[in-house]
């Protein structure tokens, strides 16, 4: 595709979605905890979400978005030359969800697939690095955030299994006229006593003490998440606006990870937009990780809510801890 490219911005071509039909509502979780409809409204604006079926996975979710967002950008896979992948719940430690997706679009070993996992940040990461892959090259990249958090979430635990919902959104990366992309940057530190982690079954050994551990489920500091993730998305829009050399007045909406719809109202507050320009999307969907961000990226430019000329700021913030943020200006 080569030379014909050269001179074009960087940006997206197209987007798609996939969510499963099984919606779980906060009726339903009244049945499996200790909890009410209104204690979890009041504390993180969710009334529903998505679970996944048996025949669903973190991998057919975002095979099922890829292929959407391949029509939307009017390439076929055989253009692609990356598929990368943000997830915290795949199938298997090895091989590579990427490399499943890449399989169930019938491609081949011309291009490279892999995954990135970032917790909730893994879109954004996935696409920061998309960006420098494809930048230099005039190529094209799948970029898919898919995961299904009823899997790994503690459903006697009502602190985290009322927030999470399963799903996955992609995007097409390369060299078009539809968008660019601005500016990027992803972060990570480490915080031992901010708890919200998972960790695989690595006491299963016949050399360790057998150890049963709570901890192969999602735990987290429900309080000091909150916090963090608060703090991590006013740095994070300080960041990126410096990154694009951007005013918050120039900013014509506003994708925040679906984390909270309080973190969603401080992050508008912060931004000094109203929240008409801030996508939500938790009431409907809970907290959806990695796929949270291009879900709501998609939703807002089928709503009409993203129109030419517009710049978008998509900030995440995740366990370990992560954040990320993205600038990005439609075109046509």
């Amino acid at each position: 595709m080569g030379d014909q490219h050269v001179g074009q911005a960087i940006g997206i071509l197209g987007t798609g979605v996939y969510l499963p039909q099984q919606v779980l509502t906060n009726a339903d979780l009244e049945k499996l905890v200790d909890t009410t409809e209104a204690w979890i409204m009041e504390r993180t604006g969710i009334r529903e979400r998505r679970i996944a079926g048996p025949d669903e996975d973190v991998a057919s979710m975002g095979a099922a978005a890829a292929r959407l967002a391949l029509e939307d950008s009017g390439l076929s896979p055989g253009d692609l030359h990356y598929i990368i992948v943000g997830t915290n719940s795949p199938n298997y430690l090895f091989p590579a969800t990427a490399i499943r997706i890449q399989q169930a679009l019938g491609l081949d070993s011309r291009i490279a697939a892999f995954d990135i996992q970032a917790g909730c940040s893994g879109f954004n990461f996935a696409l920061h690095v998309a960006e420098k892959l494809v930048a230099s090259k005039n190529e094209y990249a799948l970029v898919i955030g898919s995961d299904a958090n009823s899997r790994i979430v503690d459903w006697t635990d009502r602190s985290t299994c009322i927030l999470f919902g399963d799903g996955a959104g992609a995007v097409v990366l390369g060299p078009t006229d539809k968008s660019r992309v601005l500016a990027s940057f992803i972060a990570s530190e480490y915080f031992p006593k901010l708890y919200l982690e998972t960790e695989f079954n690595h006491l299963v050994s016949p050399f360790r003490p057998q150890v049963d551990s709570p901890n192969n489920y999602l735990i987290m500091d429900g309080p000091e998440v909150f916090k963090f993730a608060v703090n991590a998305v006013r740095v994070s829009l300080r960041r990126i606006l410096e990154a694009a050399d951007m005013t918050r007045e120039e900013i014509d909406y506003l994708i925040i990870h679906q984390g909270n719809q309080r973190i969603l109202e401080a992050g508008a507050r912060f931004a000094k937009v109203p929240m008409e320009k801030v996508h939500v999307n938790i009431d409907r969907y809970g907290n959806t990780s990695a796929a949270s961000v291009p879900i709501a990226l998609h939703e807002a430019l089928r709503e009409g809510h993203i129109k030419p000329g517009h710049r978008v700021i998509t900030i995440s913030f995740g366990a370990g801890t992560t954040w990320a943020a993205t600038a990005l200006q439609w075109l046509t």
